[in-house]
């Protein structure tokens, strides 16, 4: 099975930098990701735009990635460099654990 982007938290006082970066993780909300590799493969597509971001804008404050993950659950978080009271955004996922179908119901359930 693979995880699903359970919410994303944005936060409104945020310069232009933290605002594009919002945008951009904003379009995986509320979606599926296939399998542990695809997740990793996100978590490095939002790093490379958060270093693409700290480019783009070099007099602002660099921002980073913070990530937790406890094998169900994980959180990333988009933070300020050596500041975490500075949060741009946090990405929470979960671990799909099944999916249910009405096709998959076995004959027991079927006849009642």
């Amino acid at each position: 099975m693979g995880y699903f982007i359970d919410y994303i938290k944005t936060y409104a006082n945020v310069n232009r930098k933290g605002r594009e970066l919002q945008i951009y993780v904003q379009q995986f909300d509320h979606h599926l990701i296939e399998d542990e590799n695809s997740l990793k493969v996100l978590k490095c597509d939002i790093e490379r735009q958060i270093m693409v971001m700290n480019e783009k804008y070099p007099r602002s404050r660099p921002v980073r990635l913070d990530v937790f993950s406890d094998g169900r659950t994980g959180q990333w978080t988009i933070l300020v460099e050596h500041d975490s009271d500075s949060i741009v955004c946090m990405i929470s996922y979960k671990k799909v654990l099944g999916c249910y179908a009405a096709n998959n119901m076995n004959d027991k359930d079927k006849r009642q």
